[in-house]
C-alpha cells in the first residue's frame, strides 16, 4: 500500500462508523435540539488512528452517499464532527448561510482551528451564524 493510502478495511470501517453515526444523529435531532446533539457527540472516551481530516470528510461524504439516500449538509457535518471527535480532534460545528442570501436555507459544515475541512462542499460562499463544539 503506497504511504498516505487507506486500506479497503479501514474505508469500510470508516462507512460502518459513519452510517451509525447518521442513525443515531437523525434519532438524536428528533428528540434534542442542536446543541444538545453537538454535547452528546462530542462526549468520547480514548481515541481512533487518525486519518487526515479533509480526507476523512471526503470519506464520510462518499460513504453517506450511497444508493437512494442523500443526507442534508447538517447529517454530514454531524457525522464527521464525531468522527474526528473520536480522532481527538477538536472540531467546530458551523452554521451559515450564503453572503447574499435570498432565502433561510442554512448550510453547515466543520472547522478545526477556524480553517474548513469539509465535508464537502465545505464552507463555500457562506457567512458564519453559529458555531458548536
Amino acid at each position: 500500500m503506497t504511504p498516505g493510502r487507506i486500506g479497503l478495511v479501514r474505508k469500510a470501517g470508516i462507512a460502518a462508523r459513519a452510517w451509525f453515526w447518521f442513525l443515531t444523529v437523525h434519532l438524536w435531532l428528533l428528540r434534542d435540539d442542536l446543541p444538545g446533539v453537538v454535547a452528546r457527540l462530542s462526549r468520547v472516551t480514548g481515541s481512533r488512528r487518525s486519518v487526515p481530516p479533509v480526507r476523512l470528510g471526503r470519506g464520510v461524504f462518499k460513504a453517506l452517499r450511497v444508493g437512494p439516500v442523500r443526507p442534508r449538509c447538517l447529517s454530514n457535518a454531524l457525522v464527521f464532527y464525531r468522527l474526528l471527535r473520536e480522532q481527538g480532534e477538536r472540531p467546530e460545528l458551523v452554521i451559515g448561510l450564503p453572503v447574499e442570501a435570498r432565502t433561510i436555507d442554512a448550510h453547515a459544515w466543520v472547522e478545526i482551528g477556524g480553517v474548513d475541512v469539509g465535508p464537502p462542499p465545505g464552507r463555500g460562499a457562506h457567512q458564519e451564524l453559529a458555531r458548536f463544539g
